[in-house]
């Protein structure tokens, strides 16, 4: 049997020679349960996964709901109509899906291990501590380091990983971001794009501003506009009742307050 001595001056031995304990969260796993079903979207057919993870009775249950394209799987036949497994296999670690799929829906369990080499690689890049939970949404997000570095790239560096997994989520990417560039719209804050994202703010609602007269319109504006519905359509029918020329601001607040073509006809019938 090893002496305490010994065992000491072995440990000293391995940090000496540079040797660091695994991360802890790459000791960790999360399972759970999961259900899915193929449907077809304007995207193309998908499987809609439902992930209900295994927590402390104390936190209440932990639930995720998204769609991914077939081919990110490995292994999954979901006509099998019999026992399957298969995996999602991500930077961050891999999702191991075990069950049952019949007819394009399954059931079954699930075990995410996280990659430590992806820890170490994001400890590099100043991400540390990553948390087993901040992995997970990391692999089933797909936020690797590849979209890590093509966001640095474009100027966004060191962006809070909730963020990067928010912009994974909402289709904020480089494609993304250089098409605004190339419209005029840069140094973008990251809580803006997804914001754009979320609201639908692209170039084809630009181009719809812009012809309706108004150019270089800030950000927050355009955003308010998708949030309170300006549009074409609705400036037209303001003009098409007489108002006269309308800012983005006047039009907001005739949106905020209710007022449109029928509004405006009810108002002037009880005259």
């Amino acid at each position: 049997m090893i002496s305490t001595v010994a065992f000491v001056f072995a440990a000293i031995g391995l940090l000496a020679r540079g040797y660091t304990a695994p991360s802890p969260s790459v000791q960790e796993t999360i399972t759970g349960d999961w259900t899915a079903k193929v449907r077809e979207t304007q995207r193309g057919t998908v499987l809609w996964l439902s992930l209900n993870r295994n927590t402390d009775a104390r936190k209440g249950r932990f639930q995720m709901s998204t769609d991914f394209p077939l081919q990110d799987f490995t292994g999954l036949n979901p006509n099998a109509n019999s026992n399957v497994q298969f995996t999602l296999q991500r930077e961050a670690g891999t999702v191991l899906f075990d069950g049952l799929f019949k007819d394009g829906r399954g059931v079954g369990d699930f075990k995410f291990t996280p990659n430590g080499g992806f820890v170490s690689t994001m400890r590099s890049l100043g991400y540390d501590n990553l948390s087993v939970e901040k992995l997970f949404s990391m692999a089933i997000h797909d936020v690797s380091t590849r979209f890590i570095n093509e966001l640095k790239s474009l100027g966004y560096d060191k962006i809070p990983v909730d963020k990067l997994i928010a912009m994974r989520i909402h289709g904020v990417d480089g494609d993304f971001i250089r098409r605004m560039q190339a419209i005029g719209y840069k140094d973008i804050p990251a809580d803006k794009l997804i914001a754009m994202r979320i609201h639908g703010v692209d170039e084809k609602f630009i181009k719809e501003v812009e012809a309706m007269g108004f150019s270089n319109v800030p950000l927050d504006k355009l955003i308010a506009m998708r949030i309170h519905g300006v549009d074409a359509k609705f400036a037209k029918e303001m003009k098409d009742q007489g108002f006269g020329a309308l800012s983005i601001d006047d039009l907001i607040k005739l949106r905020i307050h209710g007022v449109d073509s029928n509004y405006v006809r009810r108002m002037r019938g009880n005259r």
